[in-house]
């Protein structure tokens, strides 16, 4: 009889290990770095707007949005540079013009002026963050993506469990401004970093662009507004989720009188428990499916957003800061990994751009929502609606929301009777 050989079960253990190293330099070093310099800010920046500008809640989250602006902004316009310059060129000037907004916030006499750093700093995260994520398009296998990109998104949250603890102690016992100075210490390291790997990093072939980024941006809509209906939606739901987590927690904290440092040690616990869920949820999405993680996620991050104002003290908003950490690391990648998925393999960068675009503006509105209402009315009725966004992502994801992850047929290779 004819035997039938099956493929060994340490294959796809092979895969995942030879994809993370293939990455390794390229892809997950650079973004370690860059998101230990981002999350440096995250204790300091409303603290500072309110103490050097004399900000209101308001214009504190408009401070915060700013980042999150500039990127949505840029985001299609970083995509068609992907396309047209190469994803070396549009890495070098993302991280350079990083560095840039860094020392320029760091140096702002005013508020209009750090709104224009902020906005810039938003710029070029665009710039690396596309050409990253259609790097990754292209070089990880579907089969994989979930464990391969819960690495990536691991270590990101490793990085931002260092970063508001560093940023923090700065500015309580160094100086207010040194922390922007740090960020731009640590831009410095990441660009010499990718000017080295870069050099070695194998750009996708483009095809199927047209001279017309107009048409060519279009076309991209046309083709798969399915797609940017449903799972943009979402996509924008969870975005919008995470910026209010981002801005309530600082905030809140604020409020009820802790120090900068205090705030730190919040958001690195936080960001602690974030970190240490990439292995389960890389292994949940490429076994059960995205949704698997992306529904608790949801809710679990939503509960934690409407318990923030029933906190008074450092205990209390701590224990909420752990619950809104599990559920952002139940979340891990779910926004990438999902645009990845669905993104064409011929030119990635037009589709990512828009994508992007979609995501970012929940990033983007949800501080200059949230503070606009808590001005409006309070912090906790704020609070409360953003958690409300929470269950409106859960129900998209339930009922609207097509699974995007498909498995490859596994071949049986069978021998030839002699």
């Amino acid at each position: 009889m004819p035997k039938q050989t099956t493929p060994k079960p340490s294959s796809s253990r092979t895969s995942v290990r030879s994809t993370v190293r293939s990455l390794m330099w390229s892809v997950y070093a650079p973004s370690f770095l860059l998101s230990f310099g981002q999350g440096i800010l995250i204790p300091v920046l409303p603290g500072f707007a309110k103490e050097e500008m004399a900000a209101s809640i308001g214009l504190i989250g408009l401070v915060i949005a700013a980042r999150y602006i500039g990127t949505m902004i840029f985001d299609v316009p970083a995509g068609i540079l992907v396309g047209r310059i190469g994803l070396r060129k549009t890495m070098t000037a993302g991280v350079l013009l990083f560095g840039i907004a860094a020392i320029w916030a760091g140096m702002s006499p005013n508020f209009s002026s750090l709104m224009a750093a902020r906005l810039l700093a938003g710029a070029s995260y665009a710039l690396w963050s596309i050409s990253r994520h259609s790097y990754i398009a292209a070089a990880v296998p579907m089969d994989v993506r979930g464990r391969a990109l819960a690495v990536f998104g691991g270590l990101s949250r490793i990085a931002t469990i260092l970063g508001p603890l560093i940023g923090g102690i700065l500015a309580e016992f160094v100086g207010i401004r040194v922390p922007f100075y740090a960020q731009a210490t640590v831009a410095i390291f990441t660009l010499l970093m990718i000017l080295v790997t870069a050099k070695n990093m194998v750009e996708p072939q483009q095809t199927g662009m047209r001279r017309n980024v107009f048409k060519e941006l279009g076309s991209v809509i046309s083709t798969h507004r399915s797609d940017f209906a449903t799972a943009g939606v979402a996509a924008i739901a969870l975005q919008f989720l995470r910026s209010g987590r981002e801005f309530l927690i600082p905030v809140w904290g604020e409020e009820i009188g802790l120090g900068k440092d205090q705030i730190g040690y919040i958001a690195t616990i936080s960001f602690a428990v974030d970190s240490m869920m990439f292995p389960l949820v890389g292994y949940s999405m490429d076994r059960w499916g995205r949704k698997s993680t992306g529904i608790p996620a949801f809710l679990v991050l939503g509960i934690a957003v409407a318990l923030i104002p029933q906190t008074g003290t450092f205990g209390a908003l701590l224990a909420v800061g752990l619950l809104a950490g599990l559920g952002n690391g139940l979340s891990s990648g779910f926004v990438l990994i999902t645009g990845t998925d669905l993104s064409p393999k011929n030119n990635p960068g037009g589709f990512l751009g828009v994508w992007r675009f979609i995501s970012d503006t929940g990033g983007a509105s949800g501080p200059v929502a949230i503070g606009g209402l808590a001005q409006i009315v309070t912090l906790g009725v704020a609070s409360l609606a953003t958690a409300g966004i929470g269950a409106f992502g859960a129900f998209m994801l339930i009922f609207i929301v097509k699974e995007t992850m498909t498995r490859t047929p596994k071949r049986v290779a069978t021998s030839r009777p002699k």
